[in-house]
């Protein structure tokens, strides 16, 4: 019986598919364009990485930390190269992932009608190009992993056994999981794949196997990740990312309550609860499309049996959900439901009289058309909702986080916090990762519960959590008493703040800031460690606060922990108010202060309310609470001129000065 599978060569017009190619290009490339907000947060660590490697700071998360904290090398080594190109990783990723898009269901479609005919490459590689959860990984390694992995298979269904080998060497030292992809096709090209006729028996059974091996697709698939195992080894002293062992620590703790297979099982339920019960056309498409593969379409098996290994190995590794894990098995789960698809149009045109080949093919191409559409229907809802929740609250919120991070903390300062890409990528301090993706001894103690450890191991500068994140570390007296809560951040995107908390000593924070044309400029030499650059008075009324913000930038290296004195004195100089305190209030002593840095230093001062209204002036100065001895302040000539700085026109019940 002829089927529309097998008439698709002979009734074809010329050229159809190119057009195909251009016109499914040109939907995947729209797509593209549509999900580019999609920027995970796990993506900005190989984002960082990627940049680290292309300024020639390290294959490394954090400089002078030599840890493997990507899982995607090969990602991370396009987007170095990417970065010289466009400036940035983000945008090289961007870039890519569009371009990708595009390539996606013109791979998928080559891969299904060498398969089983066009209905199957057009239904699939639109099915692919809007599938959720592809889409919601966008700006991960993963649009790159379906690419290369429909071009492994595409390669070596073509016979272009060299280019196969390369090609799979390629995805393999893009994750480490998707070595499973060479397994398969390697496999099935021992065993089944086509080879010359077997020669008369001249050798052992052993040798007779040995000239089945395709060396020149064997080489480079086992070559090219062989190559980065060594350097793995000898550059990290291990050929394995130190995430794996933390995610697959997480699910022992199961922390997130989720694992690979309920993960997905949570969104099944998502789509036919709260959207559609069409959804369940799926699985009945995808069950009636496994009928003519294990009738006569066996090379079907290739796709399929990496779907399966995917899966379990995934399943057994015990690691916690992402929503991102599941991409690489969509290119199977479209192609397969897109065959089924064919199988329906096949069987319906079958119902017309034998010899009416027209109509037969017209009628498959309706069927197909409405069942494609008809999926793309269903799935519309959910794809347009992921588009329109993104930017997500992590993209929304972290980067404008790390942007105060980075304006108002020390540079040298440590951070910990849980999530460390957009933190990581935009605050530029070195990162502890309290669930111990940037560093590899933390992931035991995760696997046993213990989420205070990175925090009592490493003693971060700072440590950024949400204000009910972790209880059972800020409620432990040893947080509150090292980590007091230092100030609050309201951000887009959440509904609770984020706590920026810091040692007691030696985390500069930034937190009080004055518009430039209100600061009174000054160049005030405190015996060539400390200059005063600028300071600034705020409205003080009798009973009130006065507000002094002094401007401080650090010469030399300070040995001496000094106290900031600031007094308000009337015209006989007494002392109407008085305030002394380490500065930044004690956060930030100038032992840590390191040369050339900017410190912006407020102290509040209680105005009594006997204090009477008037011009006032504040002396300051900086002093050893173990001696009293002030730091001298110096003339132009380098000569004592001081011990104090008197700085004049205050006025309380007055204006701001």
């Amino acid at each position: 019986m002829q089927t529309v599978a097998n008439l698709r060569s002979r009734f074809a017009p010329p050229g159809v598919d190119a057009l195909l190619f251009l016109l499914l290009g040109l939907a995947g490339l729209w797509s593209g364009f549509l999900i580019k907000n999609i920027v995970a947060d796990d993506a900005m660590i190989t984002f960082r990485v990627a940049e680290n490697l292309a300024h020639g700071r390290g294959f490394v998360f954090n400089p002078g930390e030599v840890v493997q904290v990507t899982t995607t090398p090969l990602y991370a080594l396009v987007l170095a190269g990417g970065t010289w190109i466009f400036g940035a990783a983000p945008r090289a990723a961007l870039a890519l992932n569009i371009v990708l898009a595009a390539l996606l269901p013109i791979l998928a479609f080559d891969v299904g009608r060498r398969l089983s005919g066009r209905i199957t490459g057009v239904a699939g590689a639109l099915l692919l190009t809007f599938a959720p959860l592809l889409v919601i990984a966008f700006s991960m390694e993963s649009y790159l992993y379906a690419a290369l992995l429909l071009a492994c298979f595409d390669a070596w269904f073509a016979r272009r056994y060299r280019l196969a080998g390369l090609v799979i060497g390629l995805t393999a030292m893009l994750r480490g999981d998707a070595a499973l992809v060479g397994a398969v096709i390697l496999t099935y090209d021992f065993l089944f794949g086509p080879h010359p006729a077997p020669q008369p028996q001249t050798g052992s059974i052993l040798r007779a196997l040995f000239r089945r091996l395709r060396w020149q697709m064997i080489a480079p698939a086992i070559g090219i990740p062989l190559l980065w195992y060594i350097f793995a080894t000898v550059y990290y002293g291990s050929p394995f990312p130190a995430t794996l062992q933390a995610k697959t620590a997480q699910g022992q703790f199961n922390w997130l309550g989720e694992y690979f297979v309920s993960g997905f099982l949570e969104f099944w339920e998502d789509w036919t609860v709260d959207y559609t019960p069409l959804f369940y056309i799926f699985p009945l498409l995808f069950l009636l499309g496994l009928i003519p593969m294990f009738r006569r379409e066996r090379m079907w098996l290739l796709l399929l049996a990496h779907a399966v290994l995917y899966t379990l190995a995934f399943e057994m590794l015990g690691v916690t959900f992402a929503e991102w894990y599941y991409a690489p098995l969509m290119p199977a789960a479209a192609l397969t439901i897109g065959r089924g698809i064919q199988f329906v149009a096949a069987g319906a045109a079958n119902l017309a009289p034998a010899r009416a080949t027209p109509l037969k093919n017209g009628i498959a191409t309706t069927v197909a058309v409405a069942l494609t559409a008809l999926l793309l229907y269903t799935l519309a809802p959910v794809t347009g909702d992921i588009i329109a929740k993104h930017p997500d609250w992590k993209a929304l919120a972290y980067p404008q986080a790390a942007r105060w991070i980075a304006h108002h903390t020390n540079a040298n300062a440590t951070l910990a916090t849980i999530d460390i890409g957009h933190i990581g990528y935009g605050a530029n301090r070195h990162i502890i990762d309290i669930v111990g993706l940037a560093q590899p001894d933390v992931a035991p103690h995760i696997a046993q519960g213990d989420f205070g450890y990175a925090i009592r191991r490493y003693q971060p500068d700072i440590v950024l959590l949400g204000a009910l994140w972790l209880p059972e570390v800020q409620s432990r007296p040893w947080f509150q008493q090292e980590y007091p809560a230092r100030h609050s951040l309201r951000l887009e995107g959440m509904n609770e703040p984020l706590v920026l908390f810091t040692r007691h000593d030696g985390a500069k924070v930034n937190l009080d800031t004055v518009p430039a044309a209100a600061v009174h400029p000054a160049r005030v030499d405190f015996n060539r460690q400390i200059t005063l650059t600028g300071y600034h008075f705020s409205q003080a009324q009798p009973g009130g606060l006065l507000t002094a913000t002094f401007f401080w930038q650090a010469q030399a290296p300070i040995e001496v922990d000094f106290t900031v004195f600031v007094q308000v004195v009337d015209a006989e100089n007494n002392i109407v108010a008085q305030g002394d305190s380490k500065p930044q209030r004690g956060f930030y002593s100038t032992p840590h202060w390191q040369p050339g840095e900017q410190i912006v230093d407020s102290h509040i001062i209680a105005i009594g309310d006997d204090v009477p209204p008037g011009t006032y002036d504040v002396l300051v100065g900086f002093y050893e609470a173990a001696g009293g001895q002030r730091l001298q302040i110096l003339d132009e000539a380098g000569q004592f001129k001081a011990d104090h700085l008197r700085l004049r026109g205050v006025e309380i019940g007055g204006g701001a000065q």
